[in-house]
């Protein structure tokens, strides 16, 4: 081998092990950021996240079965059914 080419090979080593190096570097700190934002979220719970209370419990159920219809009427069940009917026929055929 030509000391030229035993050059370019030991800078193609150099430039992997950096490169490595680089990547390994970034993965450790991300791993060490996500457990310190877990510490520090377990540390300082924030208000949502506290289960609770009873009463609370009661309004929060209560509010979500007022958002939520029973079932869904008639009418937007048809257009519902004829817009998918729609769209497969118009869909096949191009």
């Amino acid at each position: 081998m030509s000391t030229e080419m035993n050059g370019q090979l030991i800078e193609a080593g150099v430039l992997l092990a950096v490169g490595m190096s680089v990547v390994f570097a970034f993965l450790v700190l991300l791993i060490g950021g996500i457990h310190a934002i877990a510490w520090f979220c377990r540390q300082y719970p924030s208000e949502e996240a506290s289960l609770p209370t009873p009463k609370k419990r009661a309004a929060l159920s209560q509010a979500a079965k007022n958002k939520l219809p029973a079932s869904v009427s008639p009418q937007v069940a048809a257009a519902i059914t004829a817009a998918v009917h729609t769209h497969r026929h118009t869909t096949l055929k191009s």
